[in-house]
């Protein structure tokens, strides 16, 4: 048994504690809205590097993204957006992950897609744009960033937490 399914799902305070960061991007005319899930700067005692990277691999489990190395699942409709909410399903919880998006949760319905990655390492929810990019960078590189492409979802009783 690997690491990873040795993994419990996220619990409700994990999915709660979670910094998204959603922007929309292009490669020459294809557009794609990416969503960087990360685990915020220590706050306690227990926030050991360690324990943030349990969890988060238990995070990239729960939405099945995988290291960059391995080829990119599509997990199929996990996302899903109610009036103006972005609710993205974790495999093994009843809890779903949620974020106002505005414009970018309008663009996703048009894109019909999602790419998610999960970082490894903590971030803080304060952090500007040049560190957000040189987190993306340095976490790829050293494979602490996992990725899957998630389907929209035409309503969010298709996204329903799976206990």
């Amino acid at each position: 048994m690997t690491r990873t399914e040795q993994l419990a799902p996220p619990t409700p305070g994990v999915i709660a504690s979670l910094s998204v960061r959603p922007w929309v991007d292009r490669i020459g005319d294809q557009g794609f809205a990416p969503m960087l899930i990360t685990h915020p700067t220590p706050r306690r005692d227990a926030d050991t590097a360690a324990a943030i990277g349990q969890r988060m691999l238990s995070v990239a489990r729960a939405l099945g993204a995988k290291p960059p190395h391995a080829t990119l699942p599509n997990v199929g409709a996990r996302v899903a957006v109610h009036n103006g909410v972005v609710l993205v399903r974790l495999d093994g919880s009843e809890h779903v992950l949620t974020m106002r998006a505005g414009r970018w949760a309008q663009v996703i319905v048009e894109l019909g897609q999602v790419l998610l990655a999960v970082g490894l390492d903590p971030l803080s929810p304060g952090a500007c744009g040049a560190d957000v990019d040189e987190y993306i960078e340095c976490s790829g590189k050293s494979g602490r960033l996992y990725f899957a492409i998630a389907e929209v979802a035409e309503s969010p009783r298709h996204v329903q937490a799976t206990p």
